[in-house]
């Protein structure tokens, strides 16, 4: 987890110079979702996707303790993005001028749109932040224990956990009609950002 600290040495030649110290910069949603949750979360899931057996799941044959411990390393760092998010304060999304995900496509979503989303329930996102640390808090134990019959659910979870989030702060304008398609099988209810549910799946 990046941690943005300032050294002491410079607090104090600062005060003997009788100059301010310079504030910190803060931390945005947006920098730590970036390079704290979806790239060791992508990262995670190329290794899993590579050791996905014939009838599905992570199959135990096709993992070695290398790729064990990386999940696990990555399930730690989302975890580690995870606390950074949900003790955010202030919750800003993004600094001035910089653009999210799709807001400069048709239809997408601005940071100050998202702002808001998170100002009318911040409880509520620091919960989600939460859920998902959890999760893959678990994930990561059950990496650590070699436990593909724990590990293979988890990870297939794991885009739901996310989406939950992103459709209750980024679009939540959808959240009814994929809810909608969840109950009515059209999406996979653990993974409502990838589409259609397999034939003949739960």
């Amino acid at each position: 987890m990046r941690a943005i600290v300032a050294a002491t040495a410079v607090f104090l030649l600062a005060g003997c110079q009788g100059e301010a110290a310079p504030e910190a910069e803060s931390q945005t949603l947006h920098d730590v979702m970036l390079s704290e949750i979806d790239a060791p979360a992508d990262a995670l899931w190329d290794v899993s996707n590579a050791a996905i057996g014939d009838e599905g799941g992570l199959d135990p044959a096709l993992m070695d303790d290398a790729k064990w411990d990386r999940i696990a390393e990555l399930a730690e760092q989302v975890a580690a993005g995870a606390h950074t998010i949900s003790t955010l304060d202030p919750i800003t999304v993004a600094a001035p001028g910089v653009a999210i995900g799709d807001a400069d496509v048709p239809g997408g979503h601005t940071a100050a749109q998202v702002q808001a989303a998170i100002d009318a329930n911040p409880e509520l996102f620091r919960e989600m932040a939460q859920t998902l640390g959890m999760h893959v808090a678990d994930l990561a134990a059950a990496a650590r224990a070699r436990d593909a019959a724990s590990a293979g659910p988890l990870i297939d979870q794991l885009d739901g956990v996310c989406e939950s989030c992103h459709l209750n702060f980024w679009y939540p304008e959808q959240r009814e009609m994929v809810e909608q398609f969840q109950n009515e099988g059209v999406v996979d209810q653990d993974h409502p950002g990838l589409g259609p549910a397999a034939e003949g799946g739960e």
